[in-house]
């Protein structure tokens, strides 16, 4: 079953903006090399990018089948996509047809 993983923002000090969440929410924050600032309250997470990174962004966590068959309906609506291997997990991004 699909669930959300994180929602991602640009943010010109991410460091500074996941102690934000950190201080007011909680959040447990996670770097990693590579990879975004992370702020995760409960299961999910916000992601902190610098300015020109991958943009404001939902990340959702599906199975490997739902993965799959994702593709396979983007593919049938027309909709572009296209997948990245981050190493930790594989993306699908996509854009909504009313975005």
């Amino acid at each position: 079953m699909p669930r959300l993983d994180h929602a991602a923002f640009e943010a010109p000090d991410p460091d500074g903006t996941a102690r934000f969440y950190e201080r007011v929410l909680g959040a447990r924050v996670v770097k990693t090399e590579g990879h975004p600032v992370m702020a995760y309250v409960g299961t999910a997470g916000f992601a902190f990018h610098r300015p020109g990174g991958p943009g404001d962004h939902v990340g959702v966590r599906v199975s490997e089948e739902e993965r799959q068959r994702i593709k396979e309906q983007l593919d049938e609506a027309g909709i572009e996509w296209h997948e990245v291997d981050h190493g930790i997990a594989k993306g699908v991004f996509f854009r909504d047809p009313d975005s």
